[in-house]
């Protein structure tokens, strides 16, 4: 299978990658449950198969998802070559706060629970849904936070995951962001992305 490389990152990707969200065991979402043997089953299936990410997030299953992909990892001895790991900054569980502070909480969370030491894609997740977004998009705030990880070198490319393409345009315009996803916007049913998707590949 071809790979794409992000930008002028380093970090080269197939076109289709693995979803772990249901990873996290989570039966009221999917409507079935997910075991820890089974999770690790297709972990396996997926790095012995052409496709050479996996994206996961905090919040799927408080964190499961990102535990399984990390005991899946240590089984392997460490990240297959050529495999790169995409997750995401998430908002606090308890209060929807997603403050800078916040950020940073949850990517130290992700580095231990993959038991890496930086994220190769690393997004900011859903912020139609935290508490303020203001507290995302001002001046040291938690997208000001994501792109200091960046600097660090604990991602090497970042990106915005989310829904609403209204609120997702205005933050393309202002950041600079190297990926994005839209989940539900871009399908054969429902277009609501296309101009937005154009308009991100119109900025390269």
């Amino acid at each position: 299978m071809e790979k794409r490389q992000i930008k002028n990152s380093g970090v080269f990707i197939t076109p289709l990658g693995f979803g772990a969200s249901a990873l996290g065991n989570m039966p009221d979402t999917y409507g079935y449950s997910v075991s820890h043997d089974r999770a690790q089953l297709a972990l396996d299936a997926m790095f012995d198969s052409p496709v050479n990410w996996i994206d996961s997030s905090r919040n799927y299953g408080f964190g499961r998802s990102e535990e399984r992909i990390g005991q899946a990892i240590a089984r392997h001895g460490g990240l297959p070559t050529g495999h790169v790991i995409s997750t995401k900054l998430d908002r606090h569980f308890d209060t929807n706060s997603l403050t800078a502070s916040d950020a940073r909480r949850s990517v130290e969370h992700s580095l231990k629970a993959l038991g890496v030491d930086k994220i190769d894609i690393l997004h900011l997740h859903d912020p139609e849904h935290a508490r303020d977004l203001t507290e995302i998009t001002s001046t040291g705030g938690a997208l000001d936070e994501l792109f200091k990880m960046k600097e660090e070198g604990i991602a090497t490319c970042v990106g915005l995951a989310m829904g609403r393409v209204d609120m997702m345009m205005p933050l393309l315009h202002d950041w600079d962001f190297d990926v994005l996803i839209n989940h539900n916007r871009f399908t054969l049913l429902n277009r609501h992305a296309d101009d937005m998707y154009s308009y991100a590949h119109s900025k390269g």
